[in-house]
């Protein structure tokens, strides 16, 4: 191997490494922006969709509150909702329809 390919090498590792600073300093920029963004959002994003930034409106499903999108039709459950959705739908036709019957 000559001097000319080693000084070659060498060139291109540098650039490469250059390349890589400008990246990851971009990458930090985003995030810190990102950051920024969330943390003025902060509680005026509660009770918005996640997708679009409408109110969502409160609907009961199966004696569960969940959150629903008008303008996408999104459906936003907090935790704990899907599993109680989930055990109701193992229920049988009978209990469902007394618990209908119930809250009533």
């Amino acid at each position: 191997m000559t001097d000319k390919d080693r000084f070659g090498d060498k060139l291109r590792d540098k650039e490469k490494a250059e390349e890589d600073r400008y990246f990851a300093a971009q990458d930090r920029a985003k995030v810190e922006a990102i950051k920024d963004k969330q943390s003025t959002a902060g509680e005026l994003a509660l009770g918005l969709c996640p997708r679009c930034g409408t109110a969502l409106a409160e609907h009961e499903h199966m004696g569960v509150s969940i959150d629903e999108c008008a303008a996408c039709g999104g459906i936003w459950l907090d935790k704990g909702e899907l599993e109680a959705i989930g055990e109701r739908e193992e229920e049988g036709w009978m209990s469902r329809w007394l618990r209908s019957v119930l809250e009533s």
